[in-house]
């Protein structure tokens, strides 16, 4: 399983970086880069929400800080477009982190559906302040970004193996927060976060170290996809559509799990982006239709989302194959146990199956019926107490006086017990198993002979 997927994830990297060699088309490129950006910004918003079971409706915010923090900086400081600008990338994503801190700080301190409706009155703050802030911001009028400077024929090409670094990056940071004892510790948070915190965790910082991540990464998403487009404005930068889209993707591919943003976004997000590119405005309200019909979907059909039940279905699945055939289930406890007999060996349906391997005896000839053998009795030794210790309540395992053969247990039980007593060990009080007309101890290994006085 584990060559599987990583051939599965050295096709698909090397099915991304072919494809803009193989298809060549502007537009198919150009909506290759919104579905790596969009899948991007859900393996993030993943990495708080989906890790740690916050769930946040406020991500836009640092999207489009971050969209700001790029465009303002070329304004201000007057630089020109090119590849030099990709190097303001991480300080845009900074910047939203750093305003994150002091946000998060104040939204964690509540839960649930209370930290929901507060990340949204954020956004919501933001969105205003940016319409209202027209000497910052330019109001609605928006702001220009620089042109790159390479060829025209080749415009989305950067933009493309940007976002898919930016894809593979962001997944990677996700993968190894998810097999960290930091990713354990925000899934204790998601589970039962009293009982992490009953643990002395200190919870409230691991969740704020979640979101800062989130949204600095989120940022960088927003600073890419603003200079991809050449403009921003408040309705662009704070897009209440953004939140919608990844939550609905995550949801989608599985909440809290490594791929599940992933295969949402490689789903859903080519559906959206192909409706706005064609239809323009009247899309705005298809997409959210759609979107919300997913939603519904997914909470009906696969509430756990594509990539938990596919792996439920695959192992209910590889399971009731390998128990529907008996050869699989002999060659199966073979494999964990060695040597396997079945029923007694004075029975007529006795089967030997090591013996059989070894004399190339097919499996298919032997008996269906899988019983367990009589367990192997010189191995094992019973004991019995000396008599003189039977009145003391410590006895030390070192005065055990070992039986040297099993007729000395045999002689003993008249005198001890009732031979008629019950269908019990007298020694170990199991109960027997019935080998023919011999009664055993699957335990201790005594034996006895079936009479009539015991039928």
């Amino acid at each position: 399983m584990k060559r599987f997927r990583a051939l599965v994830l050295i096709g698909t990297i090397l099915c991304l970086l072919a494809l803009p060699i193989l298809i060549g088309d502007p537009n198919t490129i150009s909506t290759a880069v919104d579905v790596l950006l969009l899948t991007g910004a859900a393996v993030a918003w993943n990495i708080f929400s989906g890790y740690t079971g916050y769930i946040s409706l406020g991500n836009a915010t640092y999207y489009g800080i971050g969209a700001y923090v790029l465009a303002l900086l070329c304004q201000d400081w007057h630089i020109p477009g090119g590849f030099g600008l990709f190097l303001l990338l991480p300080i845009a994503g900074l910047v939203a982190g750093a305003f994150s801190v002091p946000l998060g700080w104040i939204a964690l301190r509540t839960r649930r559906f209370t930290f929901m409706v507060i990340s949204i009155a954020i956004f919501f703050i933001f969105q205003s302040l940016a319409y209202n802030l027209r000497g910052l911001t330019g109001g609605s009028e928006g702001v220009f970004l620089p042109l790159p400077d390479w060829s025209s024929d080749l415009f989305n090409i950067p933009f493309y193996f940007l976002a898919c670094s930016f894809l593979l990056l962001v997944t990677f940071v996700s993968w190894r927060i998810r097999y960290s004892k930091y990713g354990l510790e925000l899934l204790a948070i998601r589970d039962d976060e009293d009982w992490a915190r009953g643990l002395g965790n200190p919870t409230g910082w691991y969740k704020l170290g979640a979101y800062v991540l989130s949204a600095t990464l989120t940022g960088i998403v927003g600073a890419i996809a603003i200079y991809f487009m050449g403009f921003i404005n408040p309705s662009i930068a704070f897009d209440q559509g953004f939140d919608l889209t990844i939550v609905t993707v995550t949801l989608l591919g599985g909440i809290g799990t490594l791929m599940g943003p992933i295969v949402g976004g490689l789903l859903l997000v080519p559906i959206q982006t192909f409706l706005i590119q064609q239809y323009g405005e009247v899309a705005t309200g298809i997409d959210h239709v759609l979107f919300g019909a997913v939603l519904l979907l997914v909470i009906l059909l696969l509430p756990e989302g594509i990539v938990p039940s596919l792996r439920k279905r695959w192992q209910v699945w590889k399971t009731s194959r390998i128990w529907q055939n008996p050869v699989q289930i002999k060659e199966a406890l073979i494999s964990s146990f060695g040597t396997i007999s079945i029923v007694a060996p004075e029975h007529p349906d006795f089967v030997d199956v090591k013996g059989a391997r070894e004399q190339n005896v097919p499996l298919t000839q032997a008996s269906n019926k899988i019983e367990y053998a009589i367990p192997p009795i010189p191995s094992r030794q019973p004991v019995m107490l000396h008599p003189q210790l039977i009145e003391s309540q410590k006895v030390k395992a070192q005065r055990l006086i070992p039986l040297s053969t099993y007729e000395a247990v045999i002689k003993q039980e008249p005198a001890a017990f009732n031979p008629i007593a019950s269908w019990r060990c007298p020694f170990c009080r199991r109960p027997f198993l019935l080998s023919g007309n011999t009664c055993y101890c699957p335990r201790c290994g005594f034996t006895r002979p079936l009479t009539k006085a015991n039928s």
